[in-house]
């Protein structure tokens, strides 16, 4: 059985993920603390500023506890009280699958398509084999997301166009400014839409940043995230002199960059093309200041009209995607469910190949050499032929494992053990074998 359990932006405000955000050492403790817990063999536990989800697999008999319990294990481990903030989703089968893929294709992201997750994932699962904990099922299950990242992106306009505000925000600057390195970036407001600009404005090759906020320790750790530097709130007008592009995003209720100020600085930059976007509501910006010559001025209305526009243009690429990813889905639980049928194929063989040696046996001593070969041979391909006639309607009649009743009524026909045993255990004799 495959699960999840996790929060995102959907659920969850920004200080309470911060609040349940994991580092490589804090995933390998974490595990430490499971193993003595829970029955977990395998699992990817994935971190991200919008995300804390771990994936796991587990014997399905045991998977309803684990989902009810995770919650309360992570909490622990983090030392939270539970509280109604902590609002953690949980899925699991296909379900579990369905939503990692999603994921990785951008579908579930607060950028629509953005590109960054997958590499986040991929991080994820590598810390995750480092420690032992990513064996054939996670494998699989996070090799075939990395595919449909990959397919997504590359067969659908998924990740072309502006999809939020602050996305549609670095779009603009990259409009206005052919290459962003060398023109400097002020930020006014240290909040969550100021973070995700600044991620993107990173992302397209932003170096020089300033970040002013009226809690300078608010910006300092900002700072520190995107390596940029912290100013204090009366240095805003040198700031602004310096920057080419202003973002703002403060709670403030009237405008904190009026016309007169920038009209002060213009002529100290000599006329130097600035770009201001106000993310804030109220606005931070004075709407006049768009009558100035060589000021451009975007506001949350602007941005918006941007977003929708391209949102519905990509709405057929989303069902698009949504149809990779079900194929997906399906290949997945197919070879999933295929896993089923492995301890009852195998147990078949050796109970076949114990019956033939057993009946060669009896009739060494009563047949020359050469009839004994001939019987051998013979037996060898009644062996090969009966299994593979039974395996073959096995599946048809189980639906490649997913109708365990046949696969129950095989192991009780034949009188195998393998129903006592869980795939689990299957798949740990394997890697102990190994």
């Amino acid at each position: 059985m495959i699960g999840v359990v996790g929060i995102n932006h959907e659920t969850s405000p920004l200080d309470v993920r911060g609040q349940l955000s994991f580092n490589a050492g804090e995933i390998q403790l974490f595990f430490e603390f499971l193993k003595d817990r829970l029955n977990i063999f395998e699992a990817v536990l994935v971190s991200t500023c919008n995300r804390t989800e771990m994936y796991f697999s587990l014997d399905k008999s045991c998977s309803h506890f684990v989902s009810d319990n995770l919650v309360s294990y992570i909490l622990d481990f983090k030392r939270i009280e539970e509280s109604d903030l902590f609002k953690f989703y949980n899925f699991s089968g296909s379900g579990a699958v369905r939503h990692l893929f999603e994921v990785a294709s951008g579908l579930d992201s607060m950028v629509l398509g953005e590109n960054q997750i997958l590499g986040q994932l991929k991080e994820a699962y590598k810390i995750s084999i480092g420690l032992n904990m990513s064996g054939s099922i996670m494998s699989r299950l996070f090799h075939k997301a990395f595919q449909a990242g990959k397919r997504v992106r590359s067969e659908t306009d998924i990740n072309k166009g502006a999809s939020s505000v602050s996305y549609a925000a670095v779009e603009l600057t990259h409009k206005v400014f052919t290459s962003l390195d060398g023109h400097p970036v002020l930020l006014v407001g240290a909040g969550e839409a100021g973070d995700l600009v600044l991620q993107s404005l990173k992302e397209r090759g932003s170096r020089q940043i300033q970040i002013i906020n009226r809690t300078y320790a608010r910006a300092e750790s900002l700072a520190e995230k995107y390596s940029a530097n912290a100013l204090s709130y009366d240095k805003i007008e040198e700031a602004l002199e310096a920057c080419d592009i202003v973002v703002t995003s403060t709670a403030a209720d009237k405008p904190i960059i009026l016309k007169s100020t920038i009209e002060r600085i213009m002529k100290k930059r000599k006329h130097k093309m600035l770009l201001l976007i106000d993310l804030s509501v109220p606005r931070n910006i004075e709407d006049s200041i768009r009558s100035m010559k060589d000021v451009f001025l975007f506001n949350l209305d602007d941005l918006q009209e941007v977003v929708a526009f391209n949102y519905s243009k990509r709405n057929s690429s989303v069902k698009k995607a949504h149809i990779i990813i079900e194929g997906l889905v399906d290949e997945f639980e197919s070879w999933l469910s295929g896993l089923k049928l492995s301890p009852t194929i195998d147990q078949l063989n050796d109970k076949l190949s114990s019956l033939v040696d057993r009946e060669l046996d009896n009739v060494q001593g009563n047949v020359s050499e050469e009839e004994y070969q001939f019987l051998e041979h013979f037996s060898s391909r009644l062996h090969k032929k009966y299994l593979g006639l039974i395996v073959k309607n096995l599946k048809q009649l189980s639906d490649n494992g997913r109708h365990v009743e046949y696969i129950d009524l095989v192991n009780n026909l034949f009188d195998l053990k393998t129903s006592e045993r869980s795939i689990v255990e299957e798949i740990m004799s394997s890697r102990e074998k190994n």
